[in-house]
């Protein structure tokens, strides 16, 4: 074999080489390239109220997340929404790498009370949860964003958060609001309370007979079950009887 065939044979295999190395090479690169899409991601959904969002978000319990469900409900707002300014103490957060900070309450009268005030005064939910959390009362608050509506009678903080809730549950399920203190009086939580109407209105039946099977040590999830309620629908809010009707408690 000739010298200029040898040194042919061998050139060619150089840039095969070559060629192969560079392949890879694309492929890396435009993975780092800004813009390309990233692979779907498929995670698995929660009880009933999709909460993927780009902030921290809590797990929330059956109650818990009826509570969003409801109280999206009752105002026309998006669940998610709500889902981002509420972070109950008792339950763990997802660790997610935020993006934006998250302004939240943990109580639910005074999510309550903060989203009665965003719609009558037409604002952003997160503001009113912002003024309230660096220590503005309900007065302060509404002397702020009360231009040109109609002045409320003063309520002080604790008083003004439980007539918020009276006054959710009354409209959304129809109830006595003196039933509703009763409750309360008994030592149940709002969450406890909105549920056991919940699934009293979603299985037809007597609340108090539910309340009662409740506190002698039942689940929900074993009360649901001994109604035929199904397991994903615990969660889900029934429709309100009334909605919100830009009136203050």
């Amino acid at each position: 074999m000739s010298k200029k065939l040898l040194f042919a044979v061998a050139l060619i295999c150089v840039f095969t080489f070559i060629d192969s190395l560079a392949v890879p090479a694309f492929g890396i690169a435009e993975a780092l390239t800004p813009g390309t899409k990233a692979p779907e991601i498929k995670t698995s959904p929660g009880v009933s109220v999709d909460v993927s969002i780009t902030a921290p978000a809590p797990k929330l319990s059956l109650e818990e997340t009826l509570l969003v469900g409801a109280v999206a409900s009752f105002f026309g707002m998006d669940v998610k929404v709500v889902a981002n300014l509420y972070s109950p103490p008792s339950s763990p957060t997802v660790t997610v790498e935020a993006t934006i900070p998250r302004t939240t309450v943990s109580e639910p009268r005074v999510l309550l009370s903060a989203v009665y005030m965003s719609q009558y005064y037409e604002e952003d939910p997160v503001t009113v949860i912002d003024m309230k959390n660096k220590g503005q009362d309900w007065d302060d608050i509404a002397e702020q964003k009360g231009k040109g509506k109609k002045a409320k009678p003063k309520k002080k903080g604790s008083n003004f958060e439980n007539d918020s809730f009276i006054a959710f549950v009354t409209s959304y399920y129809d109830v006595p609001p003196a039933q509703v203190e009763k409750w309360l009086s008994l030592g149940m939580t709002e969450t406890e309370i909105l549920f056991a109407l919940n699934l009293a209105s979603r299985a037809n039946a007597n609340v108090n007979a539910i309340i009662n099977e409740w506190r002698k040590g039942e689940s929900w999830e074993a009360i649901g079950r001994k109604y035929k309620i199904p397991m994903d629908d615990l969660a889900k809010p029934v429709a309100p009887r009334k909605k919100f009707n830009y009136v203050l408690p």
